[in-house]
């Protein structure tokens, strides 16, 4: 707990790649937005994935920190990044929480642009392989724009409450999709990992304020996907 921490790699999520990355590089401290462990466990069995990343992380001296909803929920976390990449420069919080302690997702104005042109700039913004667009009219001019890191298909009724045309965030399911679209709400799906790894940066900026700090950043998708 005494430890000083000179050097702090950055990353999306922790897996046995970014625990290996760590060690080659001499990190003392590993912050991710996802938590490494979702549920609590009872035991630590060395024999099992987590088991063996828990014993690597204490045996070579590794701390983790994972910020998750707080990221999500600060006011220059996830979300102020994305406005960033989207073209957004002002906007107001999507979904409020109850206790005032700020919210999920956003929604701002672009200038108008037709739907198809600006989910290929999505596209290009958030450095997709691909996007999904679910879209009523695909000639559709669309000018104000909601959006939320990671998967936030929740949020579908906070998007078309507030006059969303179009909502954009990753993991939409079948049904999420359906409701959008009865609600004339187009939806691109740019994937939960490319909406997120975008704070990456910021948050390298506000720590490399702090001279005494290296700051590497490990920019990785943990799940691959094959598109066949």
């Amino acid at each position: 707990m005494n430890q000083d921490i000179k050097k702090i790699m950055l990353t999306l999520d922790m897996d046995t790649f970014a625990l290996n990355y760590a060690i080659e590089n001499k990190v003392e401290l590993i912050i991710t937005h996802h938590p490494f462990l979702f549920e609590s466990i009872k035991s630590i069995d060395y024999n099992t994935y987590d088991g063996e990343i828990i014993r690597s992380l204490i045996t070579n001296n590794i701390n983790l920190y994972s910020l998750h909803t707080s990221l999500d929920k600060a006011e220059k976390g996830i979300n102020h990044q994305l406005a960033k990449e989207l073209g957004i420069v002002g906007y107001e919080v999507l979904h409020e929480e109850n206790d005032g302690n700020g919210g999920y997702g956003g929604i701002g104005t672009i200038q108008a642009v037709g739907i198809l042109e600006y989910a290929k700039y999505v596209k290009k913004a958030l450095k997709c392989s691909y996007v999904k667009l679910y879209c009523n009219n695909e000639s559709r001019i669309i000018k104000n724009v909601a959006f939320c890191g990671g998967s936030g298909g929740e949020f579908i009724d906070d998007a078309v409450n507030k006059e969303a045309e179009v909502f954009i965030t990753g993991d939409i399911k079948y049904h999420q999709a359906q409701s959008a679209l009865k609600n004339n709400l187009c939806v691109i799906d740019a994937g939960h990992f490319n909406t997120e790894n975008h704070f990456l940066k910021n948050l390298k900026v506000v720590l490399d304020t702090i001279e005494e700090l290296e700051i590497i950043i490990l920019d990785k998708n943990t799940v691959k996907e094959i598109i066949i």
